[in-house]
């Protein structure tokens, strides 16, 4: 009888109704009927889904312009994937269409009240689960695969469930660890989302942006210190006006900090700059590094904590007050850090030695 159903919707959907009511209809039971069907049917049953198959490879259901057919179209085809997991059943370029469709409705997830929410939610968890999103890669799906990161930050919110961040998340790992190389056009999107002051993204945009780099450091690693060096620095591939390097650097501290040990030396020439704005921002981005509760200073940063520390002394009185602000944050944050006597001792030194000077 299932047999028989499958082969009967799979009919219909060849020649589907004109009428938006009748289309959804049967989309709703063909995707419920797909729903049932195990993973690697027997022979029987592939040959009574073919029609159905067929049907989903045809540009009237692939290009159909009613959003909530669509998502009955796309909740469809994931099961259509999943049943025939893991080869694909059509060819590259239904396959490119189909993800298509797929990436699209994932702009619906920013809507919780949605009466196709749960679907859309279900979509995403199905490519997450069975690794679909590879495909994507195999097909050279490059700037779809933006759009579906920079769809995930954007509407990515405190109100979605743990299952519904935990796929984004799993989406967007797989897709790195699997890429032969990091594309630069990903690689900003991903970093775009960091940093406390970013305009466009939430909270729960940054988050997610720094728990995909934490479980990717070792692939990102390098392009991400690519970037740092061309932002420093001011020149080369990487470059980007809408991304604050120093945000990101400070995102990193948190979750990627061995990223950071070969850019040292190009954030001490950011302190060490007659550049008092650069020099500034220097100060600020290290000072608020020192401050993080919980989190101590890296070893590879000592360097550059010592380096802070010789800005006491610097000849612009305001960014000499800021550093002071920092270390008394930095010592309120945690008074039992290692650094405290270093920091104390450096400061009452350079606080007798300007006594000393307005005695003399």
């Amino acid at each position: 009888m299932a047999e028989q159903q499958l082969r009967e919707l799979g009919e219909k959907l060849e020649s589907p109704p004109s009428s938006k009511d009748e289309l959804v209809e049967l989309l709703e039971k063909t995707a419920s009927a797909l729903s049932e069907v195990e993973q690697s049917p027997r022979p029987s049953v592939l040959d009574s889904l073919k029609a159905c198959f067929d049907a989903f490879s045809k540009q009237e259901l692939l290009k159909h312009e009613d959003s909530d057919a669509k998502v009955l179209i796309v909740t469809c085809i994931c099961e259509i994937t999943r049943i025939t997991a893991p080869e694909a059943p059509y060819s590259d370029d239904v396959l490119r269409d189909m993800f298509e469709l797929i990436v699209g409705t994932f702009s619906g997830l920013n809507d919780s009240s949605s009466s196709s929410f749960a679907r859309r939610v279900a979509i995403l968890e199905t490519l997450a689960r069975y690794r679909s999103c590879v495909v994507m890669l195999d097909l050279d799906c490059n700037d779809l695969i933006n759009e579906m990161f920079h769809k995930f930050f954007s509407v990515v919110s405190d109100d979605h469930s743990q299952s519904v961040v935990s796929s984004m998340q799993t989406i967007m790992v797989v897709i790195i660890e699997e890429s032969e190389e990091i594309q630069e056009n990903l690689l900003l999107t991903t970093l775009s989302a960091l940093g406390r002051k970013k305009p466009g993204f939430s909270l729960a945009a940054r988050r997610l942006a720094k728990s995909v780099i934490e479980n990717c450091v070792e692939k990102l690693e390098s392009p991400i210190k690519q970037f740092l060096v061309s932002s420093i620095s001011g020149e080369g591939a990487f470059m980007s006006n809408t991304i604050d390097h120093h945000e990101v650097i400070f995102d990193l501290y948190q979750c990627g900090p061995q990223i950071l040990s070969g850019i040292v030396p190009f954030i001490t020439g950011e302190l060490l700059t007659d550049k008092l704005e650069v020099r500034n921002k220097a100060v600020e981005l290290i000072g608020e590094l020192i401050s993080l509760p919980g989190v101590p200073i890296l070893e590879s940063f000592q360097p550059l904590f010592s380096e802070f520390l010789k800005r006491l002394t610097d000849r612009v009185v305001d960014l000499r007050i800021s550093v002071i602000d920092h270390l008394k944050n930095c010592l309120v944050s945690d008074p039992s850090r290692p650094e405290a006597s270093q920091i104390i001792r450096t400061f009452f030194y350079h606080l007798i030695l300007c006594f000393s000077l307005i005695t003399f």
